[in-house]
């Protein structure tokens, strides 16, 4: 795909979801988007279309998820034809373990658009040959050459092959990988969100003694830090907590330590230090703590999967943390 190409992508780029009936097409969005983040509607012009909007407010990127094709009394073609004038891309969802998929082939043989060959049940289908077979049946089948991945989308258990779709999906999609791996990381962010309340409470609850605070507060800090790391898997050495450091920028990270160093002030003032010094300072310490928790947290989760987001995303992070915590305490 050319720059020009990429550049045409839609500010709500459709991504049409081909397969049969059970390849996993619906599992696949919630992998990608989480699940109950998806609204369900049906496209206009079709008889059998459903639409996953996400998020599903506002959506910044559409899946159109075409009825099962093969079903019987079920004549595809006036959907096929309305989905191939709306979608900028197919995901060709196909299962590892059916090897009927003529009714898919058939579409792939003649579209100009981009595929995505994506192949389910890796979890079904263990056997690195009978993957390797399964594949090749399918290329040899549509007779054209289309990137691939394979995945696992077990209802329960671990979901496999995410990053190397979005990978994938990037080089045709950028916009929609870019906001998919966005709500990756905000589900990685999720599951880790009580760890990071702990330590931010630790913080704040520290801050109360005046000048304590100086000690406690950053301790709090490292300790979630070294945390989280571990949660990503990945070793937090004094190179990466530079890179961390810097990818913040020094405004915010001067800002922190000037806040410090005035909250410690106050609460040495007689009569208002002990009382609403100390509570500003508790607030403010669980807010900064709660803050460079979220924006570490996605800065782990990009360099565990080798692309650590851009400093303006973690500023911009950050910053929205921030505001959320201070306004919650309030």
């Amino acid at each position: 795909m050319t720059e020009t190409q990429r550049n045409l992508e839609p500010a709500v780029p459709v991504i049409w979801l081909l397969g049969k009936t059970g390849a996993g097409k619906t599992s696949l969005v919630r992998a990608l988007t989480g699940a109950g983040e998806v609204g369900n509607g049906f496209e206009p012009g079709t008889r059998g279309a459903a639409v996953h909007d996400f998020p599903p407010q506002a959506a910044a990127v559409r899946f159109l998820d075409t009825r099962g094709l093969g079903e019987t009394g079920y004549d595809a073609t006036p959907d096929l034809e309305q989905a191939g004038k709306t979608a900028q891309a197919i995901l060709a969802v196909i299962r590892l373990d059916d090897p009927v998929q003529a009714p898919v082939v058939a579409v792939l043989r003649d579209t100009s658009l981009p595929v995505l060959l994506v192949f389910t049940g890796a979890d079904l289908v263990t056997e690195t040959g009978a993957q390797v077979r399964a594949r090749a049946h399918v290329t040899s089948m549509i007779g054209r050459e289309f990137p691939s991945v394979t995945m696992a989308l077990p209802a329960d258990g671990l979901v496999v092959g995410i990053e190397a779709l979005l990978d994938a999906l990037d080089s045709f999609m950028p916009r929609a990988a870019s906001i998919l791996r966005r709500a990756e990381e905000a589900r990685a962010f999720a599951k880790n969100r009580p760890l990071v309340l702990r330590y931010a409470a630790m913080a704040g609850a520290s801050d109360v003694v005046p000048l304590t605070g100086l000690a406690t507060v950053p301790a709090a800090q490292g300790a979630m830090l070294h945390a989280l790391a571990r949660k990503y898997d990945v070793e937090l050495t004094p190179a990466r907590m530079g890179l961390l450091a810097s990818a913040l920028g020094t405004g915010a990270l001067v800002r922190m330590a000037t806040g410090m160093a005035l909250r410690q002030g106050a609460k040495l003032i007689p009569g208002f230090g002990q009382t609403l010094g100390a509570a500003a300072a508790a607030g403010t310490s669980f807010a900064t703590t709660y803050a460079l928790g979220r924006a570490a947290s996605a800065w782990l989760h990009g360099l565990s999967r080798g692309a650590a987001p851009d400093s303006a995303t973690l500023r911009s992070l950050y910053d929205q943390a921030l505001k959320g915590a201070k306004h919650a305490a309030d």
